[in-house]
């Protein structure tokens, strides 16, 4: 599984420090091995994607361990979905967190990770020498077709139509979104009338709906974590700001984490 051109979608090739496709379009390789295959022209912003700020707070939190359960549960599923030299990618990858504890827990498989945040591919790849990076658009993935074994996407949106163009037959994508109660006493905290997480979508065209679990546990945060937490979801645009000070004055809170996890096997060709 190699990156493509995102130009002329042709394979690209290594020379020097640089991928090169056969229409001598060029990208160069940063120092940490990440490559930034996302055209000017097709960017919204001039830095998509999270900013530095929430990167930090999610490196953090996952360095802490605090999700721990959930990237134990995701390496064990896709274990019994991979084989040696299956190929892995990690959609959304942000800092590397999940695809290093897939590299760590899978031994032998190909990983690819791409997010438009050019800060969090360089934290993956610095935190990840034995994957592949890529800023890119999870929308418009540089990789061939069928070319994926195994797509995952953490909180991450995705397409359709690439998904079934990147995933090959019989392939597998796990997708995981938060459960119904996922931080609720935050939520409690932050709004008046906090409503649950729906549940997630299961059709997914071109595949049949393989297995969905569910994931709940418990997080004691202390101190710097809580601000963290807040800091890397979406409640750090949200809520009401006296609530906001409150909250930050706490020395510990306790937090249900609740996931979903839902497989889809590509159906044959």
């Amino acid at each position: 599984m190699n990156w493509i051109c995102p130009n002329c979608r042709q394979p690209l090739a290594p020379r020097d420090r640089s991928l090169v496709c056969p229409a001598n379009h060029c990208f160069d390789q940063a120092k940490e091995g990440y490559v930034n295959l996302l055209p000017a022209h097709r960017k919204r912003s001039r830095d998509p994607g999270d900013n530095r700020e929430m990167i930090d707070a999610r490196r953090r939190v996952h360095q802490s361990k605090l999700y721990q359960p959930l990237a134990d549960r995701i390496s064990r599923e896709l274990g019994k979905q991979v084989r040696d030299e299956a190929s892995l990618l990690d959609l959304g990858c942000g800092e590397g967190y999940y695809s290093g504890e897939l590299l760590r827990q899978l031994a032998g498989v190909r990983l690819h990770g791409v997010d438009i945040s050019r800060p969090a591919i360089r934290l993956a790849a610095r935190a990840c020498p034995d994957g592949e990076f890529a800023v890119a658009s999870s929308f418009d993935v540089p990789l061939a077709d069928a070319s994926v074994d195994v797509a995952l996407s953490v909180f991450a949106p995705t397409a359709e139509a690439e998904l079934r163009r990147l995933v090959a037959p019989l392939g597998c994508f796990l997708r995981v979104t938060p459960g119904p109660l996922h931080l609720w006493e935050l939520r409690q905290a932050l709004y008046a009338r906090p409503r649950p997480h729906p549940a997630p979508t299961t059709r997914l065209a071109g595949f049949e709906d393989a297995d969905q679990q569910s994931l709940q546990f418990e997080m004691q945060l202390q101190g710097q974590q809580l601000q963290d937490v807040i800091t890397m979801t979406p409640y750090a645009y949200g809520g009401r700001r006296e609530h906001k000070q409150q909250l930050a004055g706490l020395q510990s809170m306790r937090l249900q984490a609740d996931f979903v996890l839902s497989f889809h096997r590509r159906l044959p060709a």
